[in-house]
């Protein structure tokens, strides 16, 4: 989709379906347990630095070693969070390689990206590659994106996900699990920065026990203000801002060594406001020639941050979720429940002209989203190694996400002359409303996992859920409110109308064997299925034909993964090297066109066709192949080093992908030749070569299923020297490197050059972990590298209506389309500095 309609309901299936890690207590299994250890190889807490410390994990639902685990965890402690000053979930992105998170600017979801393909909201809604969950509750993925504060852990598991763990998905699972209260010892902490560009981040936590070993609270809460993506508009004075309030409080009850209960609230809001970012297209194009009467607003580079928008965009977001667990034991068994409630209201406007054709007009696209997100988990599971041989988890998981959205979709009529052609009258605004039927998408599922421990070096394990997936849908409906569609006064967009009922198994399996105590070697296989998807955001005034319809409602998905690692400590431990080679084969992979999205013909409000651009989709086969490798070294007690390096190569086989292909590469002449066509065709051009089609298709394959480099890596190191008996001093670096990667294969602009960015942090700290003050520059070098960029000049469509003196009734509908001197990009954030400090106290 075109930056112009990025707030189009893309998003609006977001609500459809809405390296080393930490040492954990082994109190829990309902991954809510408190941290207490640093697990990266930077770690071992304030005043120990000396060797690389036992990590415990509960990525199988139960306290095992990291590495003792079949497969591959990063994670991201509470210690790591402060060390590296991440105030937005975003920038795990710097310590674990391979992962790419990016807030839609929409304000509706999250993409993302791991083991070389993506989620994309805007199309698999929250069913996506990856599955986020907040205290074993699955949550929207923007949820834990705004609420980085009094974070336990985050752990990323890779790989097919599902038979253990709440929903099935290909890629991965995300869990951020929040501290919990202390029931022994009262206690607290307060954190906060101060940074460049007006930044502020203030948090902090008050840990009560109420009754001593029995009943205890947390109270948590966040204010952060910055200014978002720190693009302004030469045309504006309002000034880009993204501010997040939150709020948090828990409740942890054990009346007996048998029953343990848990209660959580968290509330939280957040308010953007933001420019899209542009270059001249002569800085990359210098054979270019703009149209007459193009806005010129000077020479804009990649380095300048601005755009020319004469108002900004915004978003709104506003979030209640409530969490709640119990856990009992009986006769050797723990029986463990887990639910969630998640409220969610999303408002965002966004604006159309992009390019400042008509900076006196409000065109854009306004949306309003409602929905909420429920689930139950309930499991049973043994504490105690069952006849000396194996260990279960069984349990039943349901999953509901009901929602509906409105859109006002703002644009541009202009009256004209009949046989003159010129305007008689100031263009105006039409406003065409849009709804999004309530849909009920639900998931019921019984799933089940054994681990047979053949030696006590050897062990296998498998594990099995099968699926039962509904959503009812009444579709998209165009020129129509919620009360017009209780009257029932609407047409449905055809193909927008869900009746799923579908029914998947998937499994996993793994076995794996411990040569020696310090070499674990494994090699696992496992399967998943996500559920049909339909893509909004093309608002056509007409029905859908064929090819529309066949890239925008497609079938579910489905995968299988092989993999084979080793995990192995050397020099008692004070070295850590972990090797993983995997392969991954999708079938009907949700494959959405990058950039500005694929050139079609539209049909608008007024009935006239013009040139629109739209991301459809297109459903591909993948084969995924990649390495992941991990390195922790401590060659002294004050200095420790590491690295992580990751490489996954995607590519789409044979298939039909949704294209522009109105024009003969060769010879420029009208007709299609199969292949996407380098340069815009006309309207006309596109109406002669598809007769009554609306958009071509192009044999696919060959090309990468994802936007993100094929390598990345990450390395740190840091430093720390005891300068009395009560305070330490500390300097440590964070280098992140991205691999050069070409976002769109059919866009010769957007070829991203391998960069990296390094993060730089000093400070003095108490050895009791009492009290810390530290500076830090981000992207020190102000590293400035073009991340994607569209391939056509920002355009604005106008209808146009032509008058017939001397009556002035109506002779015909057209269009205009306004091309400027400017394209979208998004460029790496700029250089940060910053000062944190943070006092605790207790338990903190």
């Amino acid at each position: 989709m075109r930056r112009q309609n990025a707030f189009i309901l893309a998003g609006v299936s977001a609500l459809a379906m809405a390296s080393p890690a930490l040492a954990q207590e082994a109190e829990s299994t309902n991954g809510a347990a408190t941290a207490n250890a640093n697990a990266t190889a930077n770690a071992g807490g304030p005043g120990d630095a000396s060797v690389v410390t036992e990590i415990i994990v509960q990525a199988r639902r139960r306290d095992e070693s990291l590495q003792d685990v079949p497969l591959v965890v990063n994670a991201v402690t509470a210690d790591s969070i402060a060390k590296l000053n991440i105030r937005n979930f975003t920038d795990i992105n710097a310590v674990v390689p391979g992962l790419q998170l990016t807030p839609n600017a929409n304000g509706i979801g999250t993409s993302s990206s791991i083991r070389g393909v993506n989620h994309d909201v805007n199309v698999s809604a929250e069913n996506g590659t990856i599955q986020y969950y907040r205290n074993d509750a699955p949550v929207p993925s923007n949820f834990v994106m705004q609420t980085m504060y009094d974070v336990g852990q985050i752990e990323v598991l890779r790989g097919p996900q599902g038979t253990l763990r709440g929903r099935s998905t290909p890629s991965g699972s995300i869990t951020a699990t929040t501290r919990q209260p202390d029931l022994v010892e009262a206690g607290g902490y307060m954190a906060g920065t101060l940074a460049s560009a007006s930044a502020i981040n203030i948090n902090g936590a008050l840990n009560i026990p109420i009754i001593s070993d029995v009943l205890g609270i947390r109270v948590a809460g966040l204010h952060s203000f910055d200014r978002g993506n720190r693009v302004t508009s030469i045309n504006s004075d309002v000034k880009p801002s993204s501010e997040t309030n939150a709020i948090r409080a828990a409740v942890r009850f054990e009346p007996t060594q048998w029953l343990r209960l848990g209660f959580l609230y968290e509330g939280m809001q957040n308010n953007g406001t933001r420019f899209d970012q542009v270059r001249s297209v002569s800085q990359y194009d210098p054979e270019y020639v703009p149209p007459a009467g193009a806005p010129d607003y000077g020479e804009i580079g990649l380095s300048d941050r601005l755009s020319v928008q004469s108002r900004p965009s915004t978003t709104s977001q506003k979030f209640q979720f409530y969490n709640w667990n119990a856990e009992v034991d009986v006769l050797g068994q723990r029986l463990i429940y887990v639910g969630s409630a998640t409220s969610q209201k999303y408002h965002s406007y966004g604006v159309r002209d992009l390019a400042n054709f008509f900076p006196d007009l409000a065109i854009a696209q306004i949306a309003d989203t409602k929905g909420t997100t429920s689930s139950h988990e309930v499991r049973l599971q043994n504490l105690d190694r069952v006849a000396g041989l194996f260990d279960y988890v069984a349990g039943y998981f349901h999953y509901a996400v009901p929602s509906q959205t409105n859109l006002d979709d703002l644009s541009i009529t202009q009256l004209r002359l009949a046989g003159l052609g010129f305007p008689i009258a100031a263009p105006s605004v039409t406003d065409t409303p849009i709804y999004v039927a309530k849909g009920t998408p639900t998931e019921d599922s019984f799933f089940g996992n054994v681990t047979f421990h053949l030696t006590e070096a050897t062990e296998l394990s498998g594990g099995l859920r099968r699926i039962h997936f509904t959503d009812n849908r009444d579709g998209l409906f165009i020129s129509c409110t919620p009360e017009m569609y209780a009257a029932g006064n609407c047409t449905r967009q055809n193909g927008t109308q869900s009746d799923v009922n579908e029914n998947a198994t998937i499994y996993s399996a793994s076995i794996k064997h411990r040569f020696t105590p310090d070499l674990m070697v494994y090699a696992s296989t496992g399967s998943s299925w996500r559920p049909p998807v339909v893509a909004i955001g093309n608002f056509t005034h007409a029905d859908y034909t064929a090819n529309e319809i066949a890239h925008i409602a497609l079938p579910s998905e489905s995968s299988k993964s092989y993999e084979i690692g080793f995990k192995s400590d050397w020099f008692d431990r004070k070295l850590q090297f972990n090797l993983t080679a995997y392969h991954q084969d999708y079938k009907n992979y949700p494959y959405r066109a990058g950039g500005a999205g694929i050139a079609y013909i539209n049909i608008n409000s007024a009935g006239a066709p013009t040139i629109g651009n739209f991301n459809f989709v297109s459903a591909v086969p993948i084969k995924v192949n990649g390495v992941e490798a991990e390195l922790a070294f401590t060659p002294t007690p004050r200095w420790n080093l590491g690295a992580t390096v990751n490489f996954a190569r995607s590519r789409i086989g044979n298939a039909l992908l949704a294209c522009t292909d109105a024009l003969n590469n060769q010879s420029g002449a009208v007709g299609s030749d199969g292949i996407p066509d380098t340069v815009t065709p006309t309207l006309a051009q596109m109406q002669q070569a598809y007769g009554g089609e609306r958009v071509a298709e192009c044999a696919g394959g060959g090309q990468s299923a994802t936007f993100q480099p094929e390598w990345s890596g990450v390395f740190r190191a840091e430093y720390t020297l005891p300068l009395n008996n009560d305070v330490d001093g500390y300097l440590r670096g964070l280098f992140s490197w991205k691999g050069k990667s070409r976002t769109d294969p059919n866009n010769p602009y957007d070829n991203v050059k391998a960069y990296g960015l390094l993060n730089l942090f000093g400070g003095l700290r108490a050895q009791d972990g009492g009290w810390e003050v530290s500076v830090y520059a981000k992207n020190i070098f102000d590293t400035t590298k073009l991340l994607s960029q569209d391939d056509l000049a920002q355009f604005t469509s106008v209808t146009d209506v032509y008058l017939s003196p001397p009556t002035y009734s109506v002779a015909g509908i057209g269009s205009t389309v306004y091309s400027s001197r400017y394209a979208g990009v998004a460029v790496t954030a700029p250089r940060e500095f910053g000062v944190t400090f943070r006092v605790a106290f207790g338990s903190r």
